[in-house]
């Protein structure tokens, strides 16, 4: 997962291209060297896969999510205060860039297929020919797009108060007329505290003017959560050559490592394995939509005033 994302940021950086091209350009041979040369090897594997891990990492739903409230968006700054740099050891400023990860991207299924949108525009999978494109796009949207400059601006007339967004759901926005969505913990990045949680707003818009300073502190801040969890102290190695397990160690055509039927055996694995992920995804998907889970977190949250009047009828109807 770690060379993963390593890859892909490289890969999509400033001008999306292929690596694998044996005529490649000054650039893909440039991201070429740092993918093969920089990225240091030698993170274990977990022998067991414990889900409450992606507890470590912000969520989208908070004790406050509901009503556009300054409440919702200071449990999102806390979220990532609680999460990112008081457990995982994060500064501010790491936090902050490291989430500019968004910039490429979809929300995929976490909100049903039909709201399967970007963050930012330059983030959709058909930007250009070969993919998104990795910028300072997502911080550049949220101190220009976003009209609102404080929490108490944001939350003062949705969905109004809210734009470039035109529809506010629980735990998220959505621009519907360019299909972006953005969680509550991207939003609060525009803007300074209004709570206890540091003041993002800062960092952001230094990312946002400034696409090198963005990069910069993005791979330095990549490196250091690439190092987390590895025990005892890193001994991470710089790539080694690799063996041909097609035609042995030596290049020996005649002593082969990996016949056809081992071939044709990875093969029914890899399809089996993604066969397996499909179907599994599916279910979690009918069960969030059983449970009304998928249903709750994309009917558009009401204005407060609604609660608030439905609370104090209640009371009324209950003194009668």
């Amino acid at each position: 997962l770690q060379f993963a994302i390593f890859y892909v940021v490289h890969r999509q950086l400033d001008v999306p291209e292929s690596l694998q091209s044996p005529v490649a350009t000054v650039t893909a041979q440039e991201k070429r060297d740092i993918v093969i040369n920089e990225f240091h090897w030698g993170r274990l594997d977990a022998d067991v896969c414990v889900p409450e891990w992606t507890h470590n990492l912000p969520g989208f739903h908070t004790a406050h999510s509901g009503p556009l409230t300054t409440q919702r968006c200071v449990a999102a700054g806390n979220e990532i205060e609680d999460k990112m740099i008081d457990l995982n050891g994060f500064t501010a400023e790491e936090a902050n860039v490291l989430i500019g990860t968004h910039t490429i991207g979809h929300i995929r299924n976490t909100f049903g297929q039909s709201w399967n949108g970007p963050w930012v525009t330059s983030g959709a999978d058909t930007h250009t020919p070969e993919g998104p494109t990795f910028n300072n796009d997502f911080h550049h949207f949220l101190i220009n797009d976003i009209v609102a400059n404080n929490v108490p601006d944001f939350v003062a007339n949705p969905p109004s108060s809210v734009a470039p967004f035109n529809i506010v759901f629980p735990d998220w926005f959505s621009d519907s007329t360019t299909n972006q969505q953005h969680l509550d913990t991207d939003v609060i990045l525009a803007f300074p505290s209004a709570g206890t949680h540091p003041n993002y707003r800062d960092d952001t818009e230094v990312f946002a003017a400034d696409n090198d300073s963005f990069l910069g502190s993005y791979f330095q801040a990549l490196d250091k959560m690439g190092l987390l969890g590895v025990e005892p102290e890193p001994e991470l190695l710089p790539p080694q050559p690799c063996v041909d397990h097609c035609t042995g160690e030596k290049g020996d055509p005649n002593d082969p490592k990996l016949t056809l039927d081992d071939t044709r055996d990875h093969i029914k694995m890899l399809g089996n394995a993604t066969a397996f992920a499909d179907a599994a995804t599916a279910v979690r998907q009918r069960e969030r939509k059983n449970s009304g889970e998928l249903d709750d977190s994309t009917t558009p949250a009401p204005p407060p005033e609604t609660i608030e009047g439905d609370t104090k009828r209640r009371r009324e109807d209950g003194r009668k």
